[in-house]
């Protein structure tokens, strides 16, 4: 195990890639609450929200990757494996990715960890997982991407991205509601207003009140 490979971890974005047993393939997703939380042996919390269909498999197989993404990333990565679910999407095939003990993990990363489930806690919206590392090795030199960093510099390009490479609607001269988490655009016919309060965000499963209302 290279250990420098943990002084990658930042309040940042991952992409958590897992086994697919109900589709026999792999799944994955963008997260961004993931840090170490102790040393002997080395263990790492990773919280997903309960709603979420990668969080389903892992608990299903125990195990999963962590790619850690640098400042230098594709857009486009962040708008696959964040703005869609793989509940309905194939998400791997999109980009360059290779496999470490059955685990898929982008070829393009800083750092990878491989970890296994040792303990879990679940909450209301999200499941905490307690997972102790088996192994973690560099990929390449690079900053790595930090939530801020994703915010001031990539959110825009990778909803752009998203929109062009996947065919999202662009919102249209009129009022719409979007998730400031994924981007998504809620442009049903239904008045946002008077969707049910526990209705969530289709892509990311937050909730209406994480939607900001803008007109073009």
């Amino acid at each position: 195990m290279d250990k420098q490979a943990l002084t990658k971890l930042t309040h940042g974005l991952y992409v958590v890639g897992a086994q697919d047993v109900d589709k026999n393939g792999f799944c994955g997703l963008i997260v961004d609450a993931v840090m170490q939380v102790a040393t002997d042996p080395e263990v790492i919390a990773l919280s997903l929200m309960n709603a979420g269909y990668t969080k389903t498999q892992i608990e299903k197989t125990g195990q999963f990757s962590l790619s850690i993404l640098g400042e230098d990333v594709n857009p486009f990565v962040i708008a696959n494996f964040g703005f869609q679910s793989s509940r309905n999407v194939d998400k791997w095939p999109a980009v360059e990715y290779q496999l470490k003990s059955g685990l898929p993990y982008l070829k393009d990363s800083l750092a990878v960890l491989e970890a296994k489930v040792i303990e879990k806690r679940v909450f209301e919206s999200h499941t905490l997982f307690l997972a102790k590392i088996n192994d973690a090795w560099l990929e390449q030199s690079g900053i790595p991407l930090t939530y801020e960093y994703y915010q001031t510099n990539l959110k825009k390009e990778a909803l752009a991205s998203f929109q062009n490479k996947i065919g999202v609607k662009k919102m249209e001269k009129k009022e719409k509601w979007v998730c400031v988490v994924c981007g998504y655009v809620y442009d049903g016919d239904v008045p946002f207003e008077d969707l049910p309060d526990d209705w969530t965000c289709p892509l990311c499963g937050v909730g209406k009140d994480q939607f900001e209302k803008q007109e073009a």
